[in-house]
């Protein structure tokens, strides 16, 4: 989740930190330029912080694995305790 001046460290994968640029060219609909960023190289950084972020680039940062793990079971937990409930009450 990107929040002004930032990511959120304890959500997002900075090791997995993506820019996709569309092409401006009507014949080249569907052509997308991506770049990857990996946050933790101090080298990777020097290079982001010169590069020119433009109108309708998409940013885009994975969350880490335990981030979706706990969305996973934050879906299913409530689930399993109200199919627990209905049996009881039945």
């Amino acid at each position: 989740m990107f929040y002004e001046g930032g990511y959120s460290t304890r959500t997002a994968d900075a090791s997995q930190i993506y820019v996709l640029r569309a092409s401006p060219k009507p014949e080249e609909f569907g052509a997308v330029t991506a770049w990857h960023l990996d946050a933790r190289n101090p080298a990777a950084l020097s290079i982001a912080a010169r590069t020119e972020l433009r109108p309708n680039d998409i940013v885009f940062i994975r969350e880490q694995p335990i981030t979706t793990w706990g969305r996973a079971l934050d879906q299913f937990l409530p689930s399993l305790v109200n199919a627990g409930l209905d049996a009881a009450n039945g």
